[in-house]
């Protein structure tokens, strides 16, 4: 990347360049932990064939989503689906390229296969396209891309806990502990106040708000009241109605 903005220095404001690069770096870093989450019965080359994509497309949607504010719902399926015709694209068409003038004849067979697989791209990608829902809509500007971004480590954390069944089903366990435990304190200290604030001789129980009033034909209407008769799951909670 940096000896080729060396030479051609215009390449910094390339949005095909910029792509390119947040492509390479995802396939990089996110690629091989992401095949690797996957469990010992999946093979691998499936599970390189769907990270490959992933990653790239993880790094690349903010840059898209600021482009075109929208989401392609069918994009890792249409990457995984492409593949197997991306390779004979750009080895093939590279491949060509030195024979073109001086041998043309010998250059005719990598090009017509790399010609063709471009055309079998081409024709998935305007398939999936052309599919309902394809498109979605997208915020627009910096809350698109910022939602984008956040969109993306959902994914990843998703991804890791998809493959993670275990380790997931222990921390939502533990977390339903910690949640157990605070509703439990809260209750508590919500009933010693409640107890402390209507102890007799404190002269608060019979304090309320100004405008309050409760009547018998206002009870069961939906009116602001304070139920002297709760119902008997919790008995002790005098809670208003």
């Amino acid at each position: 990347m940096i000896v080729l903005l060396i030479i051609d220095p215009s390449l910094g404001v390339s949005i095909g360049f910029l792509l390119s690069v947040l492509a390479t770096l995802g396939i990089v870093l996110l690629a091989r932990p992401m095949a690797s989450w996957a469990p010992a019965w999946v093979p691998s080359w499936l599970a390189t064939a769907i990270a490959v994509p992933l990653s790239a497309q993880l790094l690349c949607s903010p840059v898209i989503v600021a482009l075109q504010p929208q989401f392609s719902s069918y994009s890792l399926l249409t990457n995984v689906a492409v593949a197997p015709f991306v390779a004979p694209v750009t080895i093939l068409g590279t491949l060509a390229v030195p024979f073109v003038s001086p041998f043309p004849w010998l250059a005719a067979f990598p090009i017509a296969v790399a010609g063709a697989s471009a055309g079998m791209v081409a024709a998935i990608a305007r398939f999936f396209a052309g599919l309902p829902g394809s498109a979605l809509p997208w915020p627009e500007g910096p809350m698109g891309v910022a939602t984008m971004l956040l969109w993306s480590v959902v994914t990843i954390l998703l991804v890791w806990l998809v493959f993670h069944p275990t380790w997931a089903g222990c921390a939502g366990l533990a977390l339903h502990r910690r949640l157990v435990l605070f509703i439990g304190t809260a209750e508590s200290a919500v009933h010693r106040r409640w107890t402390n604030c209507h102890t007799p001789g404190l002269g608060i129980e019979n304090r309320r708000p100004s405008g309050l009033t409760v009547t018998t034909r206002d009870a069961g209407r939906g009116r602001l009241g304070l139920c002297k008769n709760p119902s008997g799951r919790k008995q002790r909670w005098l809670l208003p109605r």
